[in-house]
C-alpha cells in the first residue's frame, strides 16, 4: 500500500529540477513542494535581509537568483547606522536608513563629495574619511560603502549693508563665502578672518573695497580702497598736493566703485642731454704721394652737454629751459683728406686731380656751365601716370640725376657739381641746349634755393 502511494505521489507531485545563482556561483538541485525554500536549502544559500530571490520557470525547470543587498553605513548628526539595501541611489539608501536632507547638507561617498542624486554602487572608494566616526557598538563589514552627512549650520552674512542668510555645511569662513560666489579681493575686509571654524549662528562680515582707476604723474594704476574720499586716496597713495598740483575730482568727493581719479603732479627736474658733435673735414696734401691719390683718415665725433630745467605737469613736459652754456665733454676729431701731389716721372701723363667735399680724385677736363635744377613735378606726366617723374633713361629724377645736351656732354657721363655733388648725365630736355645743365631733385625737397647759377663742373668720365 506504501509503495502504491509512493508511486502515486511521485506521479501527482514530480520534482523540478532548479538551478540557484548567488554570488556568482550557480547550484544544480531538485526540489518537489516549496521549490524556492526547498533549492535555496538544498544549495545552502542563506538569506540576510535586503536581498531578494528571483524566481522563473520553465516546464520542468527552474531558475532562482539572489540578488544581494549592500551593506552600507549612514553616519548623520553624530551617529553611525548600518543598512542592508538594494537602492542604487545615494537618496534611497538614505530613505531606507530613515535619514533626511535638509539644505545646504552636504552628502559624502566614501570620502568623495556626492550629490543625493547620485549612484551608490561603482565609485571609487577613497582612503580619507569626513567627519565623524562609526558607531562602535556596530558590526560593520569590511566591505560597506560609508555615507556621510554634514549638516548645514545657519549664518548671517554681511556684505558690506546687505544681510544674507545662509545654511552652509562648510566648516571655514572661506567656504561659506564661497558657497555664497564671493570673491575676497586684496583689500577686502573679513571679520572673523577667513580660516575661522563656522558654527551655528555665526555672523561674519565682508567690506568689499572699491576699485578706483588712478592716473598719477600721466600713470595709471587701479586701487582697491576702503577710502572714504578722494582726499583718502591721496592719503593712501602718500601724495601731498603742492600749490602747482591737482585733483580731479575734488579732494571732498565720495568715491564710488569703479570711478577714476587724476591727480596732476607738477614737478621740475634738471636734465642732462648729451649731443654728438659732427667731425669737420679739412683738407691737406702731401708731396710724397703720387699726384691724383686722395688717402682720407677718418674723423671722430666728439660730445657736448647741455643742462634743461623741464617742467612736467601730470607726466608730460610742458615747458624746457636750457640752462647756462653748453659744455664740450669731448672735442671731434676732424676727418683729414689727404690729396697727393707728388709729379709724376718724366714721360708719363697724369690727369688733374680735385680734392672737394663730394669728391676726391682725377678728372678729365674742367667745362663751365649754366645750372638750373628740376624735379618729377616739371614734367609733362600726370601725377597719376605711372611715367611720373621718368627721365629720358628710364629712371627717375632723383638727386643724382642730371640732364643734359648728349651733343654736349653724353648721355652716361659722370660729372662733379661744387654745391651739389657727383651726377650722371641721364635725361635730355627741349631747353637744354650746349653749355646747360638741369640738375635733379627730389620732389619732396620743394624749391632747394639754387636758382640759375654758373658754375665748374668737371667731368669725371
Amino acid at each position: 500500500m506504501v509503495l502504491l502511494l509512493a508511486v502515486f505521489g511521485f506521479r501527482l507531485f514530480p520534482e523540478r529540477d532548479v538551478t540557484v545563482f548567488s554570488s556568482g556561483e550557480s547550484y544544480r538541485v531538485s526540489a518537489t513542494f516549496d521549490t524556492r525554500e526547498e533549492a535555496l536549502a538544498a544549495a545552502a544559500v542563506d538569506l540576510e535581509p535586503g536581498d531578494r530571490v528571483l524566481l522563473g520557470t520553465g516546464g520542468r525547470h527552474t531558475s532562482l537568483a539572489v540578488q544581494r543587498a549592500r551593506p552600507i553605513v549612514v553616519e548623520s548628526d553624530g551617529q553611525a547606522v548600518q543598512v542592508r539595501t538594494q537602492a542604487t541611489t545615494i537618496s534611497g539608501a538614505l530613505a531606507e536608513a530613515g535619514v533626511d536632507l535638509r539644505p545646504g547638507d552636504r552628502v559624502y561617498l566614501d570620502g568623495q563629495l556626492a550629490t543625493a542624486r547620485g549612484p551608490l554602487f561603482g565609485g571609487v572608494s577613497y582612503a580619507s574619511r569626513t567627519p565623524g566616526a562609526v558607531n562602535p557598538n556596530l558590526n560593520v563589514p569590511a566591505d560597506a560603502i560609508r555615507v556621510a552627512i554634514v549638516r548645514a549650520r545657519p549664518v548671517s552674512v554681511y556684505v558690506d549693508t546687505l544681510r544674507v542668510d545662509i545654511s552652509s555645511a562648510s566648516e571655514t569662513v572661506a567656504g561659506v563665502l564661497a558657497d555664497l560666489g564671493m570673491t575676497v579681493r586684496e583689500g577686502d575686509l573679513v571679520r572673523p578672518a577667513l580660516d575661522t571654524p563656522v558654527t551655528a549662528g555665526t555672523v561674519i562680515r565682508l567690506a568689499k573695497a572699491r576699485t578706483v582707476n588712478v592716473r598719477v604723474d600721466g600713470k595709471d594704476q587701479l586701487l582697491y580702497t576702503h577710502a572714504i574720499t578722494v582726499a583718502d586716496v591721496l592719503n593712501v597713495l602718500g601724495v601731498d598736493l603742492g600749490p602747482d598740483d591737482s585733483v580731479e575730482p575734488t579732494v571732498d568727493t565720495v568715491i564710488q566703485n569703479g570711478m577714476g581719479i587724476v591727480i596732476a603732479l607738477t614737478r621740475q627736474v634738471v636734465e642732462d642731454v648729451t649731443e654728438p658733435i659732427a667731425p669737420t673735414t679739412v683738407y691737406e696734401t702731401d708731396a710724397t704721394v703720387a699726384v691724383g691719390t686722395v688717402k682720407v683718415v677718418q674723423g671722430t665725433p666728439g660730445v657736448r652737454l647741455r643742462k634743461f630745467n623741464v617742467t612736467y605737469k601730470n607726466g608730460v613736459e610742458v615747458s624746457r629751459q636750457e640752462t647756462g652754456s653748453p659744455v664740450v665733454v669731448t672735442q671731434a676729431v676732424p676727418t683729414r683728406q689727404v690729396t697727393g701731389t707728388k709729379a709724376a716721372a718724366a714721360g708719363s701723363a697724369s690727369k688733374p686731380t680735385l680734392n672737394a667735399p663730394g669728391y676726391n680724385g682725377s678728372y678729365n677736363r674742367k667745362v663751365t656751365v649754366d645750372a638750373t635744377w628740376y624735379n618729377a613735378s616739371h614734367g609733362g606726366w600726370a601725377r597719376s601716370d605711372p611715367n611720373y617723374g621718368r627721365t629720358a633713361s628710364g629712371a627717375f629724377v632723383d638727386w643724382g640725376i642730371c640732364a643734359t645736351d648728349p651733343s654736349f656732354i653724353p648721355m652716361g657721363t659722370r660729372f662733379y657739381v661744387p654745391d651739389y655733388g657727383m651726377c650722371v648725365a641721364a635725361d635730355t630736355g627741349g631747353a637744354i641746349k650746349g653749355a646747360i645743365i638741369d640738375l635733379g631733385f627730389p620732389e619732396t625737397v620743394g624749391d632747394p634755393g639754387w636758382g640759375r647759377r654758373v658754375v665748374d663742373i668737371y667731368i669725371v668720365d
